[in-house]
């Protein structure tokens, strides 16, 4: 993979260089008095790009009016790191770019795919799961993807219905295989995209609960704050339509400031997800917790539950039962993992605080 950038004026190829790669050349830059580039010819004192197989990439190129021995070494070195930076980001899985074909509708399966993958959510007491939350990953051949790498390709109303029913149906098939050990597990599904489809949402989550004989209250679909506030009233509309079938609205990344429920005035909200800042400074920026205090009476005043995120620690965990969280998530209980494994993990309480 070619690898180039412009340091000081220095003639490149048309190949952009890697963010690791721009580092090591910034670090020469402002730890050496010499000018450094990658370019596709030799200027001034060239060390060779050469991969282990043998192909030229083209060369670290230095300009100094100075004694260029001084930095040979360095320049070799670096040469070496840059090829093996390379070699490894050509290995890194890349994501599709069709909607169609990584919800599962292309004919090439190495394209890559949309799965569900589950965290548990939990009681903070007793460690018993309560619920389960369902998050888009992309399995591909060589590795799974967060949704960061994927989530711009669903930007109309019809691939946003397409990517929530890969998650719908995948959560409520989990919620019916686990039903006879585990009748009183919910899930939440988070509604990851930049909006609500207008039309079409609530249609589908009534087909989905009636084919997979669900309750509704049994589901609940987890909105970001902002998403939420964003909402075009006819989305909002859609929302309510999906609220009076009886499904749950939980609010992610709430503030203290509960703006939110403004905006969604006369659309029940069952709960709302304590953003994982808050929980991270409980054993450091405020140890006090009484930011989490705000957002906890501000919950209370309008009957919502809290659910913190992101607990990593045990220390974390009991400073929540301190101040009255009930309910959290994080990698101290489970990873997000696949339906799989999670069967497994559901067996036994996760964590018994107290």
């Amino acid at each position: 993979m070619p690898m180039t950038a412009v340091m000081d004026g220095a003639t490149t190829s048309d190949a952009t260089t890697s963010r690791a790669a721009q580092r090591l050349l910034q670090y020469l830059h402002d730890t050496t008095d010499a000018t450094w580039s990658i370019s596709q010819r030799p200027l001034g004192t060239a060390f060779p790009l050469e991969s282990r197989h043998g192909t030229d990439e083209g060369f670290l190129c230095m300009a100094t009016h100075g004694d260029d021995h001084r930095y040979q070494a360095i320049g070799e070195a670096v040469a070496m790191s840059l090829m093996l930076i390379s070699e490894a980001e050509a290995k890194m899985p890349k994501a599709p770019t069709s909607a169609d074909a990584m919800i599962g509708l292309g004919d090439d399966p190495a394209e890559g795919r949309i799965v569900a993958y589950f965290q548990p959510i939990v009681a903070l007491r007793t460690g018993e799961v309560v619920a389960i939350e369902a998050l888009a990953r992309m399995q591909t051949p060589d590795g799974v993807l967060g949704p960061e790498t994927f989530l711009s390709a669903f930007t109309s109303g019809n691939t946003m219905l397409a990517l929530f029913d890969r998650m719908l149906e995948s959560t409520l098939h989990f919620l019916s295989d686990h039903r006879h050990r585990m009748p009183d597990l919910s899930a939440a599904i988070n509604f990851e995209l930049a909006g609500i489809p207008e039309h079409g949402l609530a249609e589908l989550i009534n087909t989905r609960l009636v084919e997979f004989a669900t309750e509704p209250d049994s589901l609940s679909i987890e909105l970001n704050e902002r998403v939420a506030y964003d909402l075009s009233d006819a989305a909002l509309e859609e929302l309510r339509n999906v609220i009076d079938l009886g499904v749950k609205l939980l609010i992610d990344d709430v503030p203290s400031s509960f703006r939110t429920l403004e905006r969604l005035s006369g659309i029940a909200i069952s709960g709302a997800k304590l953003d994982r800042r808050f929980v991270q400074q409980l054993s450091a920026n405020d140890p006090t917790g009484s930011e989490v205090l705000a957002v906890l009476a501000r919950a209370a005043e309008y009957g919502i539950e809290v659910i913190a995120e992101g607990v990593e620690t045990q220390v974390q965990c009991d400073k929540l039962i301190q101040l009255g969280c009930n309910f959290g998530q994080g990698y101290f209980f489970a990873v997000p993992q696949p339906a799989s494994s999670l069967a497994t993990v559901l067996e036994a309480p996760l964590v018994s605080s107290w």
